[in-house]
């Protein structure tokens, strides 16, 4: 009997389809921080507003209604500010002096450095792990097409950024020329090399074919062989505040880029919109932003106007994981469950977490794979007096394979909720690894939003922000730690010591 090809096909796409459904994690949504756009003097906006995660877990997230880059600690407290908080310019400098336009797309290299497309100053900013800002390429306020060494490149409104293996930066440029500026060149693909030699690697001739109109190239990733993705939608809000000009969405696709420059269709259906998943071909998105591969070669993409956060398997299968299409909020949850409003940015770092900008907020979306181990580690609880001299200290083992986010916490104060008599009215949280390092610390401060995210999620009580509570929020890899509750003001009082899954 004669197969027919239609069957045939039905029945290789339904297989890719379960075998992506059954590989793809949905993550457990918590937030780290809300509020980074709170100060701002104009609306949030909807553009790219990056973030990226370095080896240690500290987070560098770009504001660009703010103009600065944050740099927060893995248990979520403000370490660093880069920029001056409400002021546009361009000025390079020492941490304090320097100065940026938007900043959006973020990037670090192996070295710590971090770097930034400064969107509205069209220039690629370098900032070393003190603060101090460069321009490695491009000229300030001088928008054109021109490929060169350091200034003498020009750039045309970059709007986010990746790197390689080997540190070279590939830049999403342009504003598909329709924005009336002097020398608008249209979209392309710029390579910047460590030492700022600028070069075209694709003019993208494949998406200008498509006929989209107007549209902006809004998230850039590059996976292990040198293909580029980028995705595609409308004009970002971002540029639209400054120069005034409000186009039609379009785009609403992700486009491959070969190692030749040469751009096709990689998923979605660039004039349709909408939330379907699925093989790529057919899947939908609704202004599809920023992008991050993982370590299994999983694109994860912002899908900013559906309000998710969806993955593309290896195999080309579009999995809604984090999110409800058309349901917006800021709530914590596991997959559908919770809400998203603005997904933008997106980081993913070893463990699989995936870290994204949510409108005000920077949100962790834990995959289950971090959450269901062969053992699991459920939750430990001990109380001891805590003087200057006697710390309580505890130890527990994450088993299994895969690393577990935890939510840890010193508790003095706040068991007065308990009846306890004499609690310890300041608690500092340490944890070690078995080695002796110290691995998270609530010395720096810590952050209550991340905190009562992870209280809620587990169940456990709340804690106020008080100096008598300490708590942080952090992803262990499987092996044996040691949690220290001290006292740093030089008291003496009872304190709890407990640590909580994050499932």
């Amino acid at each position: 009997m004669k197969e027919c090809p239609i069957v045939r096909c039905a029945i290789l796409a339904a297989a890719l389809l379960l075998a992506a459904r059954a590989s793809a994690q949905s993550l457990v949504v918590t937030t780290i921080t809300d509020g980074f756009f709170a100060s701002a003097a104009i609306e949030p906006t909807f553009g790219p507003a990056g973030i990226a995660v370095d080896p240690s877990g500290n987070l560098y997230v770009a504001d660009p209604v703010n103009c600065v880059l944050n740099k927060y600690s893995p248990t979520g407290v403000l370490v660093m500010t880069v920029g001056k908080a409400g002021d546009r310019g361009w000025s390079d400098g020492p941490l304090g002096l320097g100065y940026f336009n938007t900043p959006t797309g973020v990037a670090l290299d192996a070295a710590g450095n971090i770097y930034v497309a400064d969107q509205m100053n069209s220039t690629i900013r370098k900032i070393t792990p003190s603060g101090t800002m460069s321009t490695l390429a491009g000229a300030p306020n001088v928008y054109g097409h021109q490929d060169g060494t350091g200034g003498s490149a020009l750039f045309c409104q970059p709007t986010a950024l990746t790197i390689d293996a080997s540190g070279n930066l590939f830049v999403a440029d342009g504003a598909n020329g329709n924005l009336n500026l002097p020398n608008s060149p249209g979209i392309c693909i710029r390579k910047v090399t460590p030492s700022g030699v600028v070069t075209t690697v694709s003019n993208m001739d494949g998406i200008v074919a498509a006929g989209l109109g107007v549209f902006n190239l809004m998230g850039i990733a590059v996976d292990g062989q040198g293909n580029l993705f980028v995705s595609v939608g409308p004009m970002n809000d971002s540029v639209a505040i400054v120069v005034e000009v409000y186009p039609p969405p379009n785009g609403n696709a992700i486009f491959k880029v070969s190692p030749a420059g040469v751009a096709s269709l990689y998923a979605g259906q660039p004039q349709a919109n909408g939330s379907a998943d699925g093989p790529a071909a057919q899947a939908l998105f609704n202004n599809p932003g920023a992008l991050a591969f993982d370590g299994a070669g999983s694109l994860y993409v912002s899908d900013n106007y559906n309000e998710t956060i969806r993955v593309i398997s290896p195999a080309g299968v579009v999995t809604t994981i984090a999110g409800a299409a058309g349901s917006s909020g800021l709530v914590d949850g596991a997959g559908g469950q919770a809400r998203l409003t603005a997904p933008e940015g997106l980081a993913v770092d070893a463990y699989g977490n995936v870290f994204f900008n949510d409108l005000r907020a920077t949100r962790r979306g834990i995959p289950a794979a971090n959450t269901q181990g062969p053992v699991r580690f459920v939750n430990l609880s001990a109380r001891a007096t805590v003087s200057p001299s006697g710390p309580l200290i505890v130890g527990f083992v994450i088993e299994g394979t895969a690393a577990q986010t935890v939510l840890a916490r010193g508790v003095g104060t706040g068991l007065t909720a308990f009846a306890v008599s004499n609690p310890l009215s300041s608690a500092q949280l340490d944890i070690y690894d078995n080695t002796g390092s110290l691995v998270a610390s609530t010395a720096a401060g810590m952050n209550a939003t991340n905190s009562a995210s992870a209280e809620a999620i587990t169940g456990a009580f709340p804690v106020g922000v008080d100096p008598g509570d300490a708590s942080l929020v952090i992803t262990l890899k499987p092996g044996p730690y040691t949690a220290v509750v001290s006292s740093p003001s030089g008291t003496t009082g009872a304190a709890l010591v407990e640590v909580y899954e994050v499932p």
